[in-house]
């Protein structure tokens, strides 16, 4: 947009699950432009998209894997069916590679895998997100989201003051100590009742 007259603009040609870049310069009475301001990134999602998790947004601590090792949160969604739209997790450092697994629920254990999908590439310390929208995953009811490890994954982000929500597998499934930072982005889509704003 350009001469826009005011110092609010609303970018109304926006489409959901796409993440859009902003910045913006001044131009001045003797015609000037300034440089850019510093930039913002913004995805805007539908209103029946919600993000499921059990961590309060603090690491207290990581998670060392080794290549082969998993991770894995227990997750509930809608027994008709939600959309994955997301996959979000908290890493200690820059740059490193992993699966991202899901797994059937096995009487409270992580059981049948039932998707993979190599991450890679422009991965940064704190907290990252990798759309799974084109894979078109529905999930429902109980199932396991979580992490297997090459030699090059960064520590995850462990919060200390939340339990029982998460499992750690170096050979065979075992209760994490706190809950590993990954969270889900679920959309409940048109079965879902969601006032404005929401």
């Amino acid at each position: 947009a350009s001469d826009v007259p005011t110092n609010e603009y609303t970018d109304d040609g926006v489409m959901n699950n796409s993440t859009y870049l902003y910045e913006v310069t001044a131009t001045y009475s003797d015609g000037e432009e300034s440089g850019p301001s510093n930039s913002a990134e913004a995805t805007p999602q539908a209103q029946t998209v919600h993000e499921v998790m059990y961590d309060d947004g603090t690491s207290e601590s990581s998670l060392d894997m080794v290549s082969g090792d998993f991770v894995a949160v227990h997750f509930n969604a809608n027994n008709s069916g939600e959309d994955l739209v997301r996959f979000k997790w908290y890493q200690v450092a820059d740059g490193g590679a992993f699966y991202i697994k899901l797994f059937e629920d096995a009487s409270g254990s992580p059981g049948n895998e039932t998707f993979s999908k190599v991450v890679a590439g422009g991965l940064v310390a704190g907290w990252n997100e990798y759309d799974l929208l084109s894979e078109e995953l529905i999930v429902s009811g109980s199932f396991w989201a979580g992490i297997k490890a090459f030699s090059s994954t960064s520590q995850i982000g462990v919060d200390d003051s939340s339990t029982g929500s998460s499992m750690y597998n170096d050979g065979s499934w075992s209760d994490l100590t706190g809950n590993a930072m990954i969270r889900l982005l679920l959309d409940e889509g048109e079965g879902a009742s969601c006032s404005p704003g929401d």
